[in-house]
Order: C-alpha cells, then structure tokens, then sequence
C-alpha cells in the first residue's frame, strides 16, 4: 500500500516525538519502513511473520529475544486496514513500561491509514469527475457521446431530467502570484463547503473546472429562483469566510444558468452562467456577488457586449456629435439615468440632484443634437445601448451637475 509507506516515517517521527518512546512501524512483508532509528529503514524485521500470525500483541523481553537479529525489547501489534493485516508497529522499550502506548497508537495509526485513503480516493474520483465535465460543458467540440452514455450508467447520472449549471469563482485562486501559492487550499475543504450548501440530491454533481473555478450540476425538480439565490449567497459568505482565514483576498463570485435536459443541454447552461459571470463581474461595482441568468441587468449588459463589430461601428457614428459636443459627459450621464429612472423626468432629476427644468434643458439639448425626441421609448432604447456600448458608465467618475 503506497500511502502506507508515505505516511508511516512521518507518524513514527511526530509519535515519538509526543509520548518520548522509539517505534517502528513495517509492512506486511517485514521490510522497516518507519522508525526512530534511521539506519534500521529497509531493513527487515523477523518478528512481523509471528505478530501478523499471532493475530494480536506480543511482547519481546530481553530474555526472549536473546540472539535474535535486529530486534529489540518492547511490544509488536498488528496494523489493521479494511480487515487486513498490512504491517506491524512495535514500541521500544521495556514492555511494562511502553505497552501502555500500544492501543492508542495503533488505533491512531489505522485512523490516519482511514483518513488518507479517504483522501486518496476522493482526488482520484474528483479527477475522473472533473475529465466528464470538461467534456459535457464542451460537448459540441466532443463527438464522443457514448464514453459519456458509459459514464453516466457506471456513476448513476441521468440526463433525461433538467439540470442547472452553476459556476463558482475564486478570484484569487486564478492569480498565479507566489504568495497564493505558498498557500494550499485544499480541493477536498472547498469540495465539502460547496456540497454543504448545494448538494440536495443524490445526482447533483460538484467538481473543480479549472484552478479558480468550480461547478455544480444541479438535478433540478423544478426553478425555484429564491431558494437557488438564497443557497448561492450562504455558498459565497461561507466560502468568502473560509478563505479569510487562510489569508487569502475573499472575492467570490456566483453565476448560474437555465436548467436544461440532456448532454447538450448541460453545456447550454454552462455557456449560460459563464456569460452571466463576465457579464456580472465587468458590469458590477462589487468584487464578489451572485449573478442569475435571468436579472434583466445581466441580460442588457450581455446585450450590449455581443453586439457585432461592424454594428459597433455603427452606433459610434451614431453618437458621434454628442461625444463630440462640449457638454457630451453631463449630457449622457443626465440620458442614462433617465433611463434607468424608466424615463420618468422627476425620479431622474432627483437622482441626479438636479432641478427638474435642469433635466428638462439637457434632454432638449440632445435633441437638437441628435435630432431625435428622449420621449420615444425606442429612440431613448437605441441611445442607450450606443452609450453603453462606447463607454463603460461604471468607471467614470460621479459628475458635477449644472
């Protein structure tokens, strides 16, 4: 058992240490492969055969092990894993003294063995997770469908149900920066955090994607928007809390998309959250936040972005004379919130802290400039969107009203 042999130097180092006794800890074939005394590593140990055969502990006195090679005076126990003798740990010393460490150091030993191949099987299980998802979220690019038929039989996954995709991003995770990684953060903590706020049916599905970014494939029963936010934001306050204490800049964002059926399905909703996500986290003021597939904001701003070039273009020409005039940043500054205000004049003007027949004398400014009337709700939708699309209002400052 290789993570047998890994860890056993080190418990016998860190053992020892603690209770101030010597051990040795063999495999199942005899061979030393953790001891207090160095120079005995590798070598082999006569007394694993008659412990492992004995079944149970066994002291060796001076007396009794008189012209025996390379073994010293203590007590010897077998090291059980799943039912099975795999190696023997022997405290040295004088038996009426050190034998009273024998159960406690035993049962340690088989709960490390536990833990590690605990751990050992969850990364090989989340690798073999990780592989399916690369290839349902790429699933057009992918043409073999039946290896993902295969997985799903051998796992128990169904895809005849709508399921959700929602991403989960730990913006300091992407940093490739020393100091992150000087730190380890342990896929299997993140794992039992996102499980713990999102795993509610045996077939949701939960693996990392790639460094900073993970994914929950959620078997959906039916949408139900507030429960899906209400997990989303206690998943990111937990996570943001458990990178805090690591040290770590706790900037997490959340982006979900529709539930749909099938293979084809699942990477639909993956291109979903994940235009939701660079949507959200461009056009938001925070650094961390949920973003849903469905907030109208979301679905402007994405909008906006996949307009074409050569429309682009279009809508620069467009709005050339206002960005040209001498007023243009008041005057789309005054225009966008008068939108945002559902082109009420009042609730903008209030807004903006200025006097409603200021608001008035700016909108009949861009009138005369773009020849068009601000109470055309098509005409002030077309305006918008040019805006929006030549400057990113968020990153300008607040400006001066007149």
């Amino acid at each position: 058992m290789k993570f047998f042999e890994q860890i056993a130097q080190s418990i016998v180092e860190k053992t020892s240490a603690v209770l101030e006794v010597s051990m040795s800890i063999t495999d199942a074939k005899g061979t030393i492969i953790g001891c207090s005394n160095l120079e005995r590593l590798g070598s082999h140990h006569v007394v694993t055969e008659e412990v492992t055969r004995a079944g149970r502990s066994v002291i060796f006195t001076k007396e009794n092990i008189a012209g025996r090679e390379n073994v010293l005076p203590g007590v010897a126990t077998p090291i059980r894993f799943q039912q099975q003798i795999i190696g023997v740990l022997g405290i040295i010393g004088e038996p009426d003294e050190v034998g009273r460490y024998v159960e406690f150091v035993r049962t340690h030993i088989e709960m490390l063995l536990q833990e590690s191949f605990r751990t050992e099987t969850f990364y090989l299980q989340m690798k073999t997770t990780e592989i399916f998802i690369q290839h349902l979220i790429h699933f057009k690019e992918w043409d073999n469908e039946e290896a993902l038929h295969n997985y799903c039989e051998m796992s128990g996954f169904h895809f005849d149900r709508p399921r959700m995709c929602i991403l989960i991003d730990i913006a300091a995770l992407h940093a490739a920066t020393e100091e992150i990684k000087a730190i380890r953060i342990s896929e299997y903590d993140l794992f039992q955090i996102i499980s713990n706020y999102f795993e509610d049916h045996s077939e949701d599905i939960i693996s990392p994607i790639n460094r900073g970014q993970w994914m929950v494939l959620k078997y959906m029963d039916g949408y139900e928007p507030s429960k899906t936010r209400r997990q989303c934001e206690q998943a990111l306050k937990a996570l943001k809390r458990f990178l805090q204490a690591h040290h770590i800049p706790g900037h997490v964002s959340i982006a979900y998309g529709k539930s749909y059926t099938g293979f084809a399905g699942v990477s639909r909703s993956y291109q979903q959250a994940l235009q939701t996500l660079l949507t959200g986290k461009k056009y938001k003021k925070s650094l961390s936040g949920v973003y849903a597939f469905d907030d109208w904001n979301i679905l402007l701003n994405t909008l906006i972005q996949e307009i074409n070039p050569a429309f682009t273009e279009t809508l620069g020409d467009y709005v050339e004379k206002l960005l040209s005039h001498p007023n243009a940043s008041i005057l789309a500054e005054t225009f966008l919130v008068y939108c945002e205000q559902g082109l009420n004049v009042s609730r903008a003007a209030r807004k903006l802290f200025v006097h409603r027949n200021t608001l008035l004398y700016r909108l009949n400014q861009l009138n005369e400039i773009l020849f068009m009337d601000t109470q055309s709700f098509e005409q002030c939708m077309l305006l918008y969107i040019s805006l929006k699309k030549n400057g990113d209002r968020d990153s300008r400052q607040p400006l001066p009203a007149k």
